[in-house]
């Protein structure tokens, strides 16, 4: 199994593979087992061209670092990113991104494993350290830190706060030296792998040896036996049992019928649903060849061809990036089978039939939702499903409206207040945090903040409205709680990761 906290590669960086953004190229040098961490990065830099063209000196913030465009020639770009340098990710440029990848790949690792929705910090974001804590993280010395995350207070705040678990070494109760994420990973690098862990979370270190996680509901980090542990020491958690982002486990299942061999991959947890998708296509009315089609609840399977002409291999929606779900399909099925399992494990958990959604359907997002999404910042959202209204179930194009909207209160101007339509499969692959709850029925409402479910909801809708009339007053959490016109379909912490 991969190490936990995901070490820095050795490897010399390499010249990867140019990019095409449509008449533009771009190329990028880094440690060849991260290469594909730049899928995103490429996907953001290729909208932006399509909508706006790009130039010399592009800044474009991604993740946990920003990405910046230097000309090499005509329609040809380097993608560079902050060497760090100075210790504080703003000194200068290096167009290896092993690092910068790296960043993304650790942390990425150590929320997959602990099953919970990413909260990103930029490189800029303020990580708050107490006297003695910043001198241990300098100096180098012995003893063992705490970092716990709090909501964040401000702009620019991280919300994490880093102390000595042994108050005794003084000074340890001020918390105000502010240090940039950006530097910590120059300075402090095994704590980088962390800084995505959600508000709530506790992490402790001990001379640089990971110790544990928890998620814990205490304003002041202390971790009581009814908190819920994110990670032992060792790295496993609810999400390492499917394998981790750098080195995904995966088998191979195969059936054969009509004498062709059908394939697929899939996490061995899901082997089982892998099979049934084979079995589906076997006994289907379709004959065995390439560009047949298995309907799920969410997704369609299709079959393509192999290298081998007697092996069909079972494909399904590519959600590794909203590039790849658009232009092509994956015969690794664990994300499509994972979100269905899960999104009728919570209808089961919610008492409710299921309503599915398809991957096509389309959901109605604000745009400044839409940006906060795909950026990975820290913001709050409501999500609400209501049924079409009669003749509006389409779009002129033919796509189905899923009932669902987004929106978020950050968005105030009049482009960010605007709404798109988006599929619901393409939403997911630009970020995982809705899908599951997409087959709640009609009337669901779900806030989320700071990256995690806050509550949820299923509303008599007309009656919600007129008690909004009668009481203007109060606020829409007030009357939610209230239990007047809804009822809460689940407890978000016991449902879905913290």
């Amino acid at each position: 199994m991969t190490p936990f906290p995901l070490p820095k590669p050795t490897t010399v960086a390499e010249p990867q593979p140019a990019q095409d953004l449509g008449g533009v190229v771009v190329t990028f040098r880094c440690a060849p087992e991260l290469a594909g961490y730049a899928v995103p990065v490429i996907d953001r830099l290729r909208q932006h061209h399509g909508a706006k063209g790009v130039e010399h000196g592009l800044s474009t913030p991604f993740g946990f670092s920003r990405w910046l465009l230097r000309q090499d020639g005509e329609a040809q770009y380097a993608i560079t990113s902050p060497g760090h340098a100075g210790g504080e990710g703003t000194g200068g440029v290096t167009d290896d991104l092993t690092v910068a990848l790296w960043v993304e790949a650790s942390q990425a690792d150590a929320v997959h494993r602990a099953a919970v929705h990413r909260q990103h910090v930029d490189f800029s974001n303020a990580v708050s350290f107490t006297r003695a804590a910043l001198a241990a993280v300098e100096g180098g010395g012995p003893g063992e830190l705490v970092l716990h995350r709090r909501r964040p207070s401000a702009d620019g705040d991280s919300g994490w706060v880093v102390r000595t678990a042994d108050p005794s070494t003084g000074s340890d109760d001020v918390e105000d030296i502010h240090v940039t994420a950006g530097r910590l990973v120059d300075v402090a690098p095994h704590l980088v792998p962390y800084l995505a862990l959600p508000v709530g979370t506790v992490v402790r270190v001990a001379e640089g040896r990971f110790l544990g996680a928890w998620w814990t509901a205490s304003k002041d980090g202390t971790i009581t036996a009814a908190d819920h542990q994110l990670l032992d020491e060792e790295g496993h958690g609810p999400g390492a049992r499917r394998g981790d982002d750098a080195a995904p486990a995966r088998t191979t299942v195969e059936r054969v019928s009509e004498g062709v061999t059908l394939r697929v991959r899939a996490h061995p947890d899901l082997a089982g649903l892998a099979e049934a998708v084979l079995v589906g296509f076997a006994d289907g009315a379709s004959p065995l060849t390439a560009g047949s089609r298995l309907e799920s609840s969410y997704v369609t399977y299709s079959l393509a061809e192999s290298d081998d002409e007697s092996v069909l291999l079972v494909t399904a929606p590519d959600f590794s990036s909203p590039s790849a779900y658009r232009e092509g399909t994956s015969d690794d099925l664990t994300a499509a089978l994972e979100v269905e399992a899960e999104q009728a494990a919570l209808a089961r958990r919610a008492g409710v039939e299921p309503e599915p959604v398809l991957a096509s359907d389309v959901i109605a997002i604000q745009q400044g939702a839409l940006d906060d999404l795909t950026h990975h910042r820290l913001t709050s959202y409501v999500m609400e499903r209501e049924a079409p209204a009669p003749g509006s179930e389409y779009l002129a194009d033919g796509a189905r409206r899923s009932g669902w909207s987004i929106s978020t209160p950050s968005a105030q101007s009049e482009r960010s207040r605007a709404v798109v339509q988006v599929d619901a499969g393409e939403l997911q692959a630009c970020d995982d945090i809705f899908a599951p709850y997409y087959a709640l029925p009609v009337g669901t409402l779900l806030e989320f903040a700071h990256g995690n479910l806050h509550s949820a909801h299923l509303v008599d809708e007309g009656g919600f409205e007129a008690l909004a009339r009668q009481h203007p007053e109060r606020s829409m959490h007030d009357l939610l709680a209230s239990g007047e016109v809804s009822r809460p379909l689940f407890d978000p912490h016991s449902t879905h990761a913290p």
